[in-house]
Order: C-alpha cells, then structure tokens, then sequence
C-alpha cells in the first residue's frame, strides 16, 4: 500500500462506503471498462487535496474529485455526479496508489465481506468484552437490517436477526448468556428511540416502543430466579451504568429507560443480599451523574434509589431540588409511588400523594385514576389522611369529577353520591339496574327524592314515549316503598299522582298496560 497522504489506508474504507451507496453496479462495471481501456488520461492532483483528470470518449470529459468530500466531486458530462467518469477516476488514482481498482467496482461486496470477517472476529471475543462492546458489536452486526416505515416490522425484522447470533454465538458462562440476552433487548429498544427521533412519529409507531417495552419488563421479571448478583456484579455494574448513559440522554416527555432501569432494580438486584452494597454504590454514581446531566430520569433514578433504601423524605427532598424538578411528568411519578405502596410505607405514600398532587391535576386520565387508586389503597391503611384526599380531588375538579364519583359509590357513602346524581342532571335511567341495588338494600329511603323527581321531570315532558318512562320509574319507585316496608306511603302518594295528571290521558293508559291501574 501506498503511503501518499492522497489516500491513506484509513480513508480507503470511508471511499468505498461512499461508492456503495452512491453508485450502482451498472454504473460501476462501466466505469471500470473506461478505467482498463486506460481512457483515464491527464490526471493531476490541485491544490487542497483535488484530484482533476480527463476521460476520453466520443467526447472529451473533465473531472474533478474532492478527496475530502467525496460528494463534492464533479464531471462535465450531463450526470454531474456519481457518473461513470468519476469512477473511471477514482479507479485510476487507487490504481496509481497501490490500491485494488476492483475493490472499488465490487465496492459493496468488499464491505460486507469486510463486515463478515470483522464480525466473526468479534464473536470469538464476545466473552471478554464489556456490555458498551456487545452494544457496539450488536450495531455492526445488525447494519444490514433498514428501517422501515412501520416501526413493527423493523422490530421484528431486527429480532430475527439477532436471534440467528444464537447458533453462532460462543458459550458463554451462564450468567453472561443471560446479560447479552437482555443487551440484546436493549439494543433492539435503543434503535427504536433513534428511529422515533428521525421520523414523524404516528400512534403505530409510538405504540411499538410501549408494547416492546412491555414485553421487555415482563422478560426481566420471568428471569428472576436464574439471576445471581454475587456471581454477576460486574455486569450488573456494566448495565447500570449503560442505562445510565441512555437515562441522561432522555428528553422529550419520553422516559422509557427509566421503566427499564427500576425493573432490573426490582427483579434482578433488590430481592438479593447483595442489593444493600449496590444500593450505595448506586446512590453516589447517581449523585455524580445528576450534577452534569440532571435529566428528569436521572433525578427520578436517584429517588427511587434512596425509597429503595427506605428513605422516604429524602428521596422526595432529592427530587424536588432537582433543576429538573418541573419537567417530571406524571408517569415517573407512579413509579416512584408504587414502590412506596409494595414497600408498604403508607405514612410516606400519604405524604407523596399530597406533595405530588399537582403533577396529576390534569383532564381525566388514565395516570389520574392510578393517582387515585394509590389514595384509596394509602387510605385503607392511614384513614385519617381520607380528609386530605377528598381536599385534593376538590382542588382537582372538574378533571375530577368521576373519581369522587367513584370512591362515593365504592364508600358506600349514598346519600353524598344521590346528591352529585342529581346536580351532574342524571336520572335512574342513567345507570344499570345492579348499580342502585345495593342501595335499595342498604338505604332505600335514599332514594325517593331520586325517583320522584326523576318521574316528575318525564310526565312535564308530555310525550307518550316518556310516559313510559315515568310508568317504569313508578314501578321501580313501588318497589323502594316496599322495600322500606311502608306500602301505605306508596298508596297515599300514588293516588294523589293518578288525581294531579288525570287529565293526560296518554299517561293514565300507560299506567294502566304497566298494571299499576286497574
């Protein structure tokens, strides 16, 4: 090879990445028939590493190639660029250099060559090599798989793929097989951001990443009881401090590491005697790491560390004195909450719930309603914070206005849930038979103003159709009275009702075909 500074041994690669993807094969074997018929005449190297030739043909062409920017180069023929002439060149100067024309012709074939044997190098080092390496293996190993425009397929296609290294692969000790499995998940999630990043993103495209995520976390879990801390802890340092990096790069509302790096956490190190160490080893990482790049998973990373470790007031004075403190959406939150709730610190769950109330203060959700179920469970255990949650939801109408609808009619608390009944303008018919059984049963007398009025409203309607309507709630309100035992308040409220509207024909025949007349 030669040692010109024209071309040197680490530029040749980066020139033949750039004649397979500018070029086509046709194009090529062309070129290389002008460059053998040495057609490639006064070729002449310009100042600032430009190379300008001349191609004979039926017409004489000019050329100029820029060695320092491939596709900055230029030929007088009608193409302009990525042309036959140009490659004729490039062939002549790497012929003159000591470099293989051929090379160049076959350009793509050599690469992936080239990519081969670097890669079944690779596989042989697999076992000495740290996770940041598998990653940077898993990279060149995949280059073949494009993107598609459906994130799916591209999941899946990567998948595939990645799933043949298990034929090839070399062993390794158990424990290692298992952590290049999850590197291996980690990769696939890792080339779904960056795709995410490039595109506009769709709802099928954003709901890959959730459903991949999904099936990644319930894989961690499964794995569980073949993983053995003491035996691993340098890959588990590795992983750490990988998910790390991918943590301090999250933005955008879109912390999906975030959900990784708790479940290894909770799966693979928590329930193992080794946890403690890691704990603090994790904790000053952490600290370090937010000091540069408070990212908010960073910060909530550092949180759910120290509530591992029990402290519950400090791990939320970390978070709330975070420069990222406000970006926090909700969804970090419910992490953090719900390792309160399975560490069963309910008296710091109280005080998270109350602290954390205005991340959740937003239209009706499905975040807003695990928020919620997170007070009814803290409240079960700590009733004297009932009157706080209750303080809250009220601060948070109208966003919340189902939910006290809910926890009313899950407390039993009937009366209060009658009343937002009939301000809310909701009748008996609004809901299914089932949901005021159990109020005719525990408190029926409840629920005569909530029928009477209910039939009083359909017969001011005046129509046949609610006649009917009102006929079905008489009947329905005849039951309550017997309910209560009080059949004599039914008949002396019924016959006044036939006296008032005798004169609407229409009701009284309905009345009559719902047998409440004779």
């Amino acid at each position: 090879m030669s040692n010109s500074p024209l071309l040197t041994d680490s530029q040749w690669p980066k020139l033949l990445e750039y004649v397979a993807e500018a070029y086509n094969e046709v194009t090529l074997s062309r070129g290389f028939t002008l460059f053998k018929q040495q057609q490639v005449t006064a070729l002449n190297v310009a100042e600032a590493r430009r190379v300008q030739a001349t191609v004979e043909e039926a017409e004489t062409y000019k050329v100029a190639l820029n060695l320092d920017a491939f596709s900055l180069s230029q030929c007088a023929c009608p193409m302009q660029s990525s042309c036959k002439h140009l490659a004729a060149v490039m062939m002549e100067l790497a012929d003159r250099l000591g470099y293989p024309a051929t090379q160049i012709m076959n350009a793509k074939l050599y690469l992936k060559r080239a990519a081969d044997s670097n890669i079944d190098s690779s596989l042989k080092q697999l076992p000495n090599m740290d996770v940041q390496g598998w990653q940077h293996f898993l990279n060149q190993y995949a280059s073949s798989i494009k993107p598609s425009y459906d994130q799916g397929i591209y999941v899946e296609a990567l998948r595939q793929h990645l799933n043949n290294l298990n034929k090839v692969t070399p062993d390794f000790p158990a424990i290692d097989s298992l952590f290049f499995e999850l590197h291996k998940w980690l990769f696939i999630f890792r080339k779904i951001k960056e795709q995410m990043t490039l595109t506009t993103s769709s709802y099928y495209t954003s709901s890959t990443i959730y459903r991949f995520s999904d099936e990644m976390l319930e894989w961690l879990k499964t794995k569980t009881d073949t993983v053995n801390p003491a035996a691993s802890s340098q890959r588990i340092d590795q992983t750490l401090a990988y998910l790390r990096e991918q943590m301090s790069e999250d933005s955008g509302q879109k912390y999906h590491d975030f959900g990784v790096y708790t479940a290894l956490w909770k799966y693979w190190i928590a329930p193992f005697p080794e946890a403690d160490r890691l704990l603090i080893q994790e904790q000053d990482n952490l600290m370090t790491l937010v000091e540069v790049s408070p990212s908010p998973s960073v910060s909530a990373a550092r949180a759910y560390i120290l509530l591992l470790q029990g402290k519950s007031d400090e791990a939320w004075d970390a978070l709330a004195t975070s420069s990222s403190f406000k970006e926090l959406p909700a969804a970090l939150f419910l992490t953090l909450l719900n390792q309160l709730a399975e560490a069963q610190q309910w008296a710091g769950l109280v005080t998270w719930l109350r602290k954390s109330a205005p991340f959740f203060n937003m239209r009706q959700n499905k975040k807003l309603e695990i928020y919620a179920d997170f007070w009814k469970l803290a409240v079960s255990y700590e009733p004297h914070a009932e009157e706080q949650m209750w303080h809250i939801f009220e601060q948070f109408l109208p966003h919340s206005l189902a939910i006290i609808e809910a926890i009313l009619y899950e407390q039993g608390k009937w009366k209060a849930w009658l009343e937002m009944q009939i301000v809310l303008g909701h009748d008996p018919f609004y809901h299914r038979v089932s949901v005021l059984q159990p109020i005719e049963k525990e408190s029926p007398v409840l629920l005569l103003p909530y029928y009477h009025q209910a039939v009083d409203h359909y017969v001011s309607l005046k129509n046949r159709h609610d006649y009917k309507a009102a006929t079905k709630l008489l009947k329905r309100l005849e039951k309550v009275y017997k309910k209560m035992k009080q059949p004599e308040r039914w008949d002396i409220f019924f016959a006044g009702f036939v006296e008032r509207y005798s004169r609407l024909r229409a009701l009284q025949e309905e009345l009559r075909k719902g047998k409440l007349m004779g």
